[in-house]
């Protein structure tokens, strides 16, 4: 099952959107802080993984009309540059130093229970309007799918190399990846 998106209320954040499932919650808020006299903006995407199943996260620059299989099989099999993320997750020599590009290299996975936090940060105040295509994006771009479906398309899951998989449980994107 292909899922897009999710998110969990903070204090003092503006609850946008909450879903839940048996396996996923999903919190959409937004916030807005100073620091050092300068408005900063936060757009926040949480996933929480209710399951007992991992799941794995990544990014897509176009799903337009593609199925679950043609989404996946792009993300882990297409050549980028010389290399395709799956020949590099069975790549012992890469260093631990490795920075995905956000559309190409990302993969996050999600154990059960974990939390994985998106936020967009703007560096001024943004329009209901904005806040609200800014969530559509992320909808759109943001894949999640269980690892019990992305085994049927990518074997060896299990024996990747740790090295490729990301590591912190938030990320933060700048707004220039948003295009209003």
């Amino acid at each position: 099952m292909l899922l897009y998106a999710l998110f969990i209320l903070h204090p003092f954040t503006i609850c946008i959107a909450h879903e839940v499932s048996d396996t996923l919650e999903i919190n959409k808020s937004s916030n807005y802080y100073y620091i050092n006299d300068s408005l900063t903006f936060c757009v926040n995407y949480e996933l929480k993984n209710k399951s007992n199943n991992n799941y794995w996260l990544w990014f897509e620059e176009d799903v337009f009309g593609k199925s679950e299989k043609e989404i996946i099989k792009n993300h882990f099999f297409k050549i980028k540059g010389d290399w395709s993320l799956y020949q590099l997750a069975f790549e012992y020599n890469i260093t631990g130093l490795f920075v995905p590009e956000i559309f190409s290299g990302f993969l996050k996975k999600i154990n059960p229970q974990e939390i994985f936090n998106i936020q967009i940060i703007f560096t001024k105040m943004i329009s209901e309007n904005e806040k609200e295509q800014t969530f559509r994006y992320l909808d759109k771009h943001v894949i999640i799918i269980s690892e019990n479906v992305l085994e049927q398309y990518v074997k060896g899951l299990s024996s990747f190399n740790p090295l490729i998989l990301y590591k912190n449980d938030f990320i933060i994107l700048p707004e220039y990846l948003i295009n209003f």
